[in-house]
């Protein structure tokens, strides 16, 4: 019988998905894909009502694969990449610090969440840089960054408005 989760888009990257039968394949799949469809940078948006469904099926399959070729002690401490995590981390952490810009600022914390975000990274790394990169990042917005007129943001930002008919 069929669910509300079954349709063409969906079965097309199930496929693709079962097809990964490595972490190095799970990995490099994952980055591109959340490259593509997932951030605000994204340069594909074929996948507008299906992406967060399948970002989670890609994710949920390259844990499978971590955890059949990780240790104990790589799980803990090493990224999908193998990468030491502490490392990755401290990486980030030192570009936000070297940071003055709030925008350059919103990129480095995006870029990380793309590049990091679990299961790439152990969980234990992954949530306490992310507070760290957030905490630099609403400090350098100030109190009056949205006290701007939508517009006048929107001309900061660079941001092309695309409307649907």
């Amino acid at each position: 019988m069929p669910t509300i989760h079954d349709n063409p888009i969906r079965s097309e990257w199930v496929n693709k998905i079962s097809g990964l039968k490595s972490l190095a394949e799970g990995h490099a799949f994952l980055k591109n894909f959340r490259t593509k469809h997932v951030s605000v940078f994204k340069t594909d948006f074929s996948l507008e009502l299906d992406w967060l469904w399948i970002e989670l099926k890609i994710e949920e399959k390259v844990a499978v694969l971590k955890q059949a070729e990780f240790n104990d002690n790589q799980l803990l401490n090493h990224c999908t990449c193998g990468a030491d995590a502490q490392t990755v981390a401290d990486q980030a952490l030192a570009a936000m610090a070297a940071c003055e810009d709030k925008y350059e600022a919103e990129r480095i914390h995006i870029n990380f969440r793309l590049a990091c975000k679990p299961p790439v990274m152990p969980v234990n790394f992954f949530l306490d840089t992310d507070r760290q990169l957030g905490t630099k990042l609403m400090e350098l917005r100030n109190t009056d960054y949205y006290a701007l007129p939508l517009e006048e943001l929107r001309k900061m930002r660079g941001v092309r408005v695309v409307t649907l008919q």
